[in-house]
């Protein structure tokens, strides 16, 4: 998959004259003051966003080497956009301007997620590029990016193009008819994509990372529910997933013998659902399945990490 050279690749272009740096800010005065600063150091070359929305699909669309995060965006909170973005892209350096307090980010994500937060009511557009200038060329780092690291150098390890979708198929039509869903899905989460290993009630190959739900699980220690997907400003306006018609999610990560998640396995439902403790086990079976299968077609197999 090329996973480490893609890091090579990536390393933030901290040395490129026309660094990508994306602003999301429901604040048009802001966002034009930001924008300005930026294209005006010549070294960056500015792209606004003013809703969660825009931000994914510009995310999606084209190269991006860092997110600046302001107040509010027009679709969600500012702790959405940096869930999302810490999720879609977890590589990226991920900043914050807004004032003390303003943003709902709480401190366990503000330590893990966040390479800098810089207070809006303290320093001027014109300081806070300078900041990011400075912060930037230091190549910085933050737990999230370094577990990413982590993740797809374990992905790396496993034979994923060889691995055969047929029995995946059957995996999750079994796990469809046992948790009374409609679509169930097994899949890895690669540094752009999400592949399908196999699927039931669903006709797709890959799902662009920008779009995925079940990226935001890969870093949940048990398992990801959502009820209700459309209540959620982080999916509600993901029209792809919309189109679907599916409204709720369970997924358990598929992890590795040393704890690594590589991707998820799920059920959907057209209907808001509440999933209760014995979906989440009877899920976790499945997944203690897909990736017993998994180890099975590696170069160099491993122990079974559920044992027998």
């Amino acid at each position: 998959m090329g996973t480490r050279n893609f890091y090579y690749r990536m390393s933030f272009h901290v040395k490129s004259m026309s660094s990508v740096i994306l602003y999301a800010d429901a604040d048009a005065g802001r966002r034009s003051a930001v924008s300005e600063e930026l294209e005006a150091t010549r070294r960056f070359a500015p792209a606004t966003a003013s809703s969660l929305r825009a931000t994914r699909e510009r995310l999606a669309a084209q190269r991006v080497d860092a997110v600046v995060v302001g107040a509010t965006v027009a679709d969600g909170t500012a702790a959405d956009l940096v869930a999302t973005v810490a999720s879609v892209a977890p590589w990226l350096p991920l900043f914050v301007y807004a004032a003390d307090g303003e943003t709902g980010i709480d401190a366990a994500d503000r330590e893990t997620l966040l390479t800098d937060r810089y207070d809006a009511d303290e320093i001027s557009p014109v300081t806070l590029v300078d900041e990011l200038a400075a912060t930037i060329s230091e190549r910085p780092t933050t737990p999230n990016a370094d577990r990413e690291r982590t993740r797809l150098a374990a992905l790396d390890g496993y034979d994923i193009p060889a691995a055969t979708r047929l029995p995946f198929d059957r995996l999750t039509g079994l796990a469809a008819d046992v948790l009374d869903a409609p679509v169930s899905f097994v899949s890895v989460i690669t540094d752009r994509e999400q592949q399908l290993l196999g699927a039931s009630g669903l006709d797709v190959d890959c799902i662009d990372r920008a779009n995925s739900v079940c990226t935001h699980g890969l870093n949940e220690e048990s398992h990801l529910a959502i009820d209700d997907l459309l209540a959620d400003p982080k999916f509600a306006n993901i029209d792809a997933l919309v189109q679907t018609g599916l409204r709720s999610y369970l997924g358990v990560p598929l992890r590795t013998p040393g704890g690594e998640p590589l991707g998820m396995f799920c059920v959907m439902d057209t209907e808001p659902r509440e999933y209760n403790e014995c979906d989440v086990e009877r899920l976790r079976g499945f997944a203690r399945t897909a990736m017993d299968m998994l180890t099975l077609q590696r170069p160099d197999p491993l122990e079974s990490p559920f044992g027998a």
